[in-house]
């Protein structure tokens, strides 16, 4: 690609999708070429680092030849990383440095990416802390089923490659220096537990763990704000907090947000880490309620105040509308209605009998039943089994002698009740009150000893 080539590609990307900062803003330029035979990639995107999380900065198209070209207003130095489709998947980490006036180009191949360019900065550096990221990241792959008979042994030669590379990190820069530093430790850390979130297929002893992790927790393990300025700042806390509880000596439970921000000393990571965490907890309405008065305090930033508000008005934009009125036939062919309950508070387990986490609500749901069976409550099973196989449904509810009301859906997932309340899994709960309208469209389980709680409450027990 001739020269002039490039500078017009620039000129037109910059116009097409940016804008000046500032008059004082100075500016990045990437250029560069994808060498990846394997598919078509039409464009490229930079994601910059907001909050300990990456985020788009600017996406361009890939050309014929597969050339590309960026010019990014650049106010304060810090990390960029590449992104061609590989970035989820941990494929390869291009994660770059840029400062005013960076100017560099990219060859980018399969497996690794060839930098040059008029002034590279600190990029050749932070090479090598991407390639260490690499080697971590192949046992933190999903579907790459590397188990920890290959992960163990390898691990502390891993962790003594990447220490002894820091200790190689002098330049003049100091506040460089610190976050590149920071970039391969975080680096390290999150994808090491990001390895023991990965289905496998061999596991070891429970107490059977690399010792180096052990050095790694402690009582105040993040008191760093330049944590959030690598794009899996807030990753490396998740999976920290989901690790240690995990493997605690209680045993797994539920992780605990109230209890993490102990272990956490900033404000602002704090803030980042309850808000990830809040917005990825799938909480039902009773959980979330219990929780908020203890996590909002925390919750100090604009952003974590405007998502919020936003969180708890989907929370809860199904709460007292009126529930679908339903027929559907049960077991003896009879028709039932969901108005046959008005007047009863109505529970509704969505279910089919292929599915495994459903048949294990099932002794829990046959115990509430019956402790609830003389209460202003029905408890209505309603099957999403598809229509060929209602005489499988049938034959499992009489051979499993299930109780409550028996339905099943018409058209399965196409059934009018699982597109009204946007169901495209299973188990799924729904709480009604006595004039039929919603109390919770996706509510708590059976085995969960919190919905006895709720419904006492609502039946005054």
């Amino acid at each position: 690609m001739k020269k002039h080539t490039i500078y017009l590609l620039l000129i037109a990307i910059f116009i097409g999708q940016f804008s000046f900062a500032s008059d004082n803003s100075e500016y990045a330029m990437i250029t560069g070429k994808l060498s990846i035979t394997e598919g078509k990639v039409k464009e490229i995107t930079i994601h910059n680092v907001v909050e300990g999380q990456p985020a788009v900065a600017a996406t361009a198209k890939v050309n014929a030849s597969g050339e590309f070209g960026f010019m990014l207003p650049i106010t304060t130095a810090g990390f960029y990383y590449v992104d061609y489709g590989q970035f989820k998947n941990r494929n390869q980490l291009i994660r770059l440095y840029l400062e005013p006036k960076t100017d560099l180009n990219l060859v980018i191949n399969k497996d690794n990416y060839v930098l040059s360019g008029k002034n590279t900065g600190q990029n050749a550096l932070v090479q090598k802390a991407n390639e260490i990221y690499n080697e971590f990241a192949v046992f933190a792959r999903l579907g790459g089923n590397i188990t920890y008979v290959d992960f163990y042994p390898w691990l502390n030669g891993g962790v003594a490659k990447a220490d002894a590379f820091s200790k190689t990190i002098k330049t003049k820069d100091a506040t460089f220096n610190k976050l590149l530093k920071l970039a391969v430790a975080t680096d390290v850390e999150e994808l090491t537990y990001t390895f023991f979130r990965m289905p496998r297929t061999a596991f070891p002893d429970k107490d059977d763990r690399p010792a180096v992790i052990k050095t790694w927790q402690t009582d105040k393990k993040f008191t760093d704000p330049d944590l959030l300025k690598v794009a899996n700042g807030v990753s490396l806390m998740s999976h920290y907090f989901f690790y240690v509880i995990m493997n605690s000596g209680d045993g797994p439970k539920r992780l605990d947000m109230a209890e993490a921000i102990t272990h956490i000393t900033d404000p602002a990571l704090k803030d980042a880490y309850l808000r990830d965490g809040i917005a990825t907890s799938r909480m039902k309405i009773e959980e979330y309620e219990k929780v908020a008065p203890l996590l909002k305090p925390y919750l100090i930033s604009e952003n974590s105040k405007a998502f919020i508000l936003e969180y708890e008005k989907v929370l809860h934009k199904n709460v007292g509308q009126k529930g679908l009125e339903f027929t559907y036939n049960d077991v003896e062919g009879k028709p039932v209605s969901f108005s046959d309950f008005k007047g009863k508070y109505v529970y509704v387990d969505l279910w089919a009998t292929w599915c495994g986490p459903c048949k294990a609500e099932i002794p829990h749901m046959k115990k509430i039943e019956e402790d609830y069976q003389n209460k202003n409550i029905v408890f209505v099973s309603l099957s999403l089994d598809k229509s060929k196989d209602n005489q499988k449904w049938k034959d499992f509810v009489k051979k499993e002698q299930l109780k409550g009301i028996q339905i099943m859906a018409d058209k399965d997932f196409e059934s009018d009740v699982a597109k009204n309340y946007d169901v495209n899994a299973i188990p799924r709960f729904l709480l009604f009150d006595t004039k039929g309208n919603i109390i919770n469209s996706d509510a708590l389980r059976p085995s969960n000893p919190e919905l006895r709680e709720q419904l006492d409450k609502l039946l005054k027990v």
